[in-house]
């Protein structure tokens, strides 16, 4: 459902995108918007109406939404006669509290499909948001951290929609640690890319990454395009690489772009990371490499950095990216309390 042919408030729409991509802190229209009965009705359409959309949020997140805006809504009442709860509304409210609830843990590490918009204008009609089929609050640890959809894949899906689009309309495109396949579905679909292969070093991570592309297809999420190939890639296994290079020869294809978010976070994987890049960059001329990091231990990305630099003979430049505020920022909600670092490596 495109809740832009509504013909609703902007806030009600960046409400909408927060909302199906279930993040914590959605940012609540007034109660004085939320109060009026066609606002309502498009609410309940949009936000709770299964039979419309089949991707909406799980009855415990609807719930705590639910809840907030009921409670809005009868604050902002002055007439009691004439301002009221739709009954749509209230209706659903009941449904929701009747639904057994998990234990946290259970809810924890059930994967559920959240929909991230593309920060497009808030009043444009026909975006299609990614489908990624996640647990996203998956305690993160060892063979799991491949997923969830990270906040530096989405600060770096950031900066290449918005600011750097060229970098992959029309290119080939290789991603290290795709994990969920978020953005390399961005690559393949709305940036318009040539060829996308998502790689992961872990098979089952490969499994649900390779769900992922299927999803989108199957939902007419990529604009036409091919999904992503998906291959298996551990950067200390030289046959997958040699592999990845026979099938690129093959294909008569040449990397334009490598990107990787978030796959910087281990001291043991950092030089067989840096060599990998070298390799890539080394048959591949002119190769752009984007690296996308939060920036939890200082220690290990500058580690990351001088082994590519001093040993390997990188040149490195940071990239500004900056998310604005309010309304501007419609699409690709994510946090940005801990540090993250875009860097640009070439030799």
């Amino acid at each position: 459902m495109d809740i832009s042919r509504a013909e609703l408030e902007p806030v009600v729409v960046k409400f909408y995108r927060q909302y199906m991509q279930q993040i914590n802190d959605v940012t609540y229209p007034s109660g004085s918007l939320l109060v009026n009965p066609d606002v309502q009705d498009c609410i309940y359409r949009y936000f709770f109406d299964s039979s419309r959309n089949k991707y909406l949020p799980p009855p415990k997140y609807q719930a705590r939404i639910l809840k907030h805006i009921i409670s809005d809504i009868e604050k902002a009442c002055k007439n009691p006669e004439e301002d009221q709860v739709s009954d749509l509304l209230m209706e659903h409210m009941g449904i929701l509290s009747a639904i057994p609830q998990q234990q946290p843990f259970e809810d924890a590490q059930q994967a559920q499909v959240h929909s991230y918009f593309p920060p497009l204008p808030l009043d444009q009609v026909g975006v299609r948001p990614i489908l990624i089929k996640e647990a996203q609050n998956l305690l993160s640890r060892g063979n799991n951290v491949g997923l969830r959809t990270w906040e530096a894949a989405q600060h770096l899906a950031w900066y290449l929609m918005m600011e750097r689009p060229d970098l992959v309309k029309k290119k080939n495109v290789l991603e290290l640690g795709a994990g969920t396949g978020f953005l390399s579905l961005l690559c393949a679909g709305e940036l318009d890319a040539r060829h996308v292969l998502a790689t992961d070093g872990l098979a089952h991570v490969c499994e649900s990454l390779q769900t992922n592309a299927d999803l989108n297809k199957a939902n007419d999420t990529l604009h036409g395009h091919n999904p992503p190939q998906v291959q298996q890639l551990d950067w200390t296994d030289q046959s997958e690489l040699e592999q990845v290079l026979r099938d690129a020869r093959k294909d008569c294809i040449r990397y334009d772009l490598v990107i990787g978010a978030d796959i910087t976070y281990h001291p043991d994987i950092l030089r067989p990371l840096a060599e990998l890049l070298k390799t890539l960059s080394d048959v591949n001329p002119g190769l752009q490499i984007l690296i996308s990091s939060t920036i939890r231990n200082v220690h290990t990305f500058s580690q990351f950095t001088a082994i590519c630099q001093e040993d390997l003979g990188f040149r490195i430049t940071d990239v500004k990216c900056i998310i604005p505020e309010g309304l501007r920022y419609s699409g690709f909600f994510h946090s940005v309390a801990t540090e993250i670092k875009i860097v640009r490596l070439k030799r």
